[in-house]
């Protein structure tokens, strides 16, 4: 489901072959705090060609006479993107988890909506944080080690996620929701840098590891 989010939310953007799409997502780091192996896409491609989410527009003719499709966003693929955003937003579980992904794109959303599904979050944070309060007063002063820092490791990770889900709220409400000036900004930096030399420190025989 992430790579389905994914895919329609960079054709969000215009129409891209898969090696484009592939390379934007790679440009975003996802492999760095999703699950999604950018490697897998082009079956993902395959099936949402299939279901009709997304559609070919042309093909182009590429170096040693080969021939790639440009793939674009359909009506049906824009209104399913949509409802994987809202899901996302609205999920249960840790922000790490569930808004990772989503969070790319959170300029396409519906900002009201997405502020309702910020708050049922940040309430539910709050819940967490008092029940886990509750669990430590039963086990009175003098609960196992293991247990305590457990229960402390959970209540800090309620109250960073609450935390954040608060800021995000916050620029939502105020109106600071924003793409980037140049979507294709990233893209020139990472061809940039491939293109620039590496340059390797050198060592002499006698310099100690």
């Amino acid at each position: 489901m992430k790579a389905e989010l994914l895919i329609l939310g960079v054709l969000h953007r215009g129409n891209f072959h898969p090696y484009e799409i592939k390379r934007r997502l790679r440009n975003a780091m996802i492999e760095c705090y999703t699950d999604v192996d950018v490697g897998t896409l082009y079956y993902a491609i395959r099936q949402l060609e299939k279901n009709r989410l997304i559609m070919a527009v042309r093909q182009e003719r590429v170096a040693r006479g080969g021939v790639r499709t440009v793939y674009g966003i359909s009506a049906s693929g824009k209104r399913r993107f949509e409802q994987l955003l809202n899901e996302q937003f609205a999920a249960e579980g840790s922000v790490a988890q569930t808004l990772y992904a989503p969070m790319l794109f959170l300029q396409f959303s519906n900002l009201s909506l997405v502020a309702d599904l910020l708050r049922t979050r940040i309430s539910r944070e709050t819940q967490a944080i008092q029940e886990i309060a509750e669990i430590r007063k039963q086990l009175g002063s003098t609960p196992a080690t293991g247990s305590l820092h457990l229960l402390k490791h959970l209540e800090l990770q309620h109250r960073l996620d609450r935390k954040w889900l608060q800021g995000v709220l916050g620029d939502v409400e105020g109106g600071r929701v924003r793409d980037v000036e140049d979507p294709k900004r990233l893209t020139r930096a990472w061809l940039t840098s491939k293109s620039r030399p590496r340059q390797h420190s050198r060592r002499s025989s006698g310099s100690a590891d």
